[in-house]
């Protein structure tokens, strides 16, 4: 674990002792639990805040906390090898395949809402991704209606199939999916970075009526969402993007 200082632009969220943990490639069950416990330690003040850094092994689907489990085919992900988990935030499921994931647990500083930690968070994100070459990514600047969106069952069961405000995006498609949850004035906000294609597979397990209806949503998810790979025209490690951020928060080489 490192700890202190956190970098200018996550200034407004850590004002205190904090955690950085790379924590590599676990279960689905244990990334859950973790970012889970970690909220409770720092709201009951017994934890420091934490940025966490890690994998899933195997893959894994992760439902949003109100989201059906009858959305996925518990079988299918069972032949694929797939774990199924549920995060305690919000959003619609996503496969955590080739990515890394972020966790982001702290207590909400007096005048920073959700939304503006949303935004420094992914500011931070964007600009270490630019420290490895990374100089197309952009955000949707604006809050999209996303009612019409929701009102189609076989789009909505996927995260990557919609981009909220301030997300990042490469040429209009997601490229970082994120969620939040406030317990009490405590921030739990995790996202998923795509290195390279895999979470479409989603598709493969959704409870859809038909085959066809399942391509569909591959070939939306894959429309409407990008990898890192995507961007550069490279492969890029997790190994990699995870030495990226962690010299991004300390400043270092």
């Amino acid at each position: 674990m490192l700890e202190y200082p956190a970098p200018p632009s996550l200034e407004k969220i850590f004002q205190c002792e904090f955690d950085f943990i790379e924590s590599g490639f676990l279960t689905g069950e244990e990334n859950m639990r973790l970012d889970t416990e970690r909220a409770s330690g720092v709201t009951n003040g017994k934890s420091k805040a934490m940025f966490r850094l890690y994998g899933w092994k195997p893959w894994a689907v992760s439902l949003g906390y109100n989201q059906k489990i009858d959305d996925i085919e518990q079988l299918a992900c069972e032949k694929n090898g797939f774990d199924i988990v549920r995060r305690p935030t919000g959003g619609r499921a996503v496969l955590h395949a080739n990515e890394l994931t972020y966790c982001v647990v702290a207590n909400l500083p007096k005048g920073l809402n959700r939304h503006e930690a949303y935004h420094e968070i992914h500011i931070f994100l964007h600009k270490a991704m630019e420290n490895i070459g990374i100089s197309t990514l952009s955000f949707q600047k604006s809050r999209p209606n996303l009612r019409n969106f929701y009102n189609s069952s076989t789009k909505s069961v996927a995260c990557f199939a919609s981009s909220a405000q301030y997300e990042i995006e490469f040429e209009g498609r997601k490229v970082v999916g994120s969620a939040q949850r406030l317990f009490g004035q405590t921030l739990l906000q995790h996202g998923s970075i795509l290195l390279s294609p895999g979470h479409e597979r989603l598709a493969d397990v959704s409870n859809l009526e038909s085959e066809e209806q399942k391509q569909k949503l591959k070939e939306f998810i894959l429309a409407k969402s990008a990898t890192l790979q995507d961007t550069v025209g490279r492969s890029i490690s997790f190994n990699e993007l995870s030495s990226a951020i962690r010299a991004s928060f300390f400043d270092c080489k």
